[in-house]
């Protein structure tokens, strides 16, 4: 930082009590304290997590999600402000009904993942404020996804968690709150 010295006597600039020419250039150095490094601002991340949608809508209404069956790992994984879509393959889990669908969006809130009781044991959580959306069928979409462009996008979702794309996490949110065809359009257009 340089700063042209003056005729004045700033103490908060100068502290030192040194007699400075008016006119001459002085270099002011940071304080030994002050860190040179700038911090990082926290990128946000886009997760894909894979549950029937009968179990995800229990997270929905109760403000939670969880994924592989209750394992903490994943959930670590996750920070506070990172974007969720749930994609459900089946209504029910282990049944093959070919519902395959995107039903759950939202924002993962503070805090780390705690441990909480189901009906058939503990399962750790994490806290979502989930956006009032409908569920959305995926094969409307196969073509104007991303993750969907390779062949075996399904594979990859056998992991229960994924990472996911900004550009479909905003286009799915655009879609999940309005209409799909509308959506479209405005797409094209741009």
């Amino acid at each position: 930082m340089i700063f042209k010295a003056s005729n004045r006597n700033d103490a908060a600039l100068f502290p030192r009590e040194v007699q400075i020419d008016q006119g001459a250039t002085v270099r002011l150095l940071p304080h030994a304290n002050v860190s040179r490094r700038q911090s990082k601002p926290v990128e946000k991340s886009y997760w894909l997590a894979v549950a029937s949608a009968e179990h995800v809508r229990i997270g929905r209404e109760h403000g939670f999600m969880q994924v592989n069956h209750g394992k903490r790992a994943p959930l670590k994984r996750i920070k506070p402000g990172d974007g969720i879509v749930y994609y459900s393959p089946s209504v029910k889990m282990g049944d093959r009904d070919a519902f395959q669908s995107f039903t759950a969006i939202g924002y993962v809130r503070e805090g780390e993942p705690y441990l909480a009781e189901m009906g058939c044991g503990k399962a750790y959580r994490k806290d979502v404020d989930w956006l009032d959306a409908p569920e959305q069928p995926l094969r409307p979409l196969l073509g104007w996804l991303d993750f969907t462009q390779d062949k075996n996008w399904g594979y990859k979702l056998i992991f229960g968690l994924v990472e996911f794309g900004q550009s479909d996490f905003e286009f799915l949110e655009e879609i999940l709150m309005s209409e799909l065809e509308e959506v479209k359009r405005r797409r094209l257009q741009a």
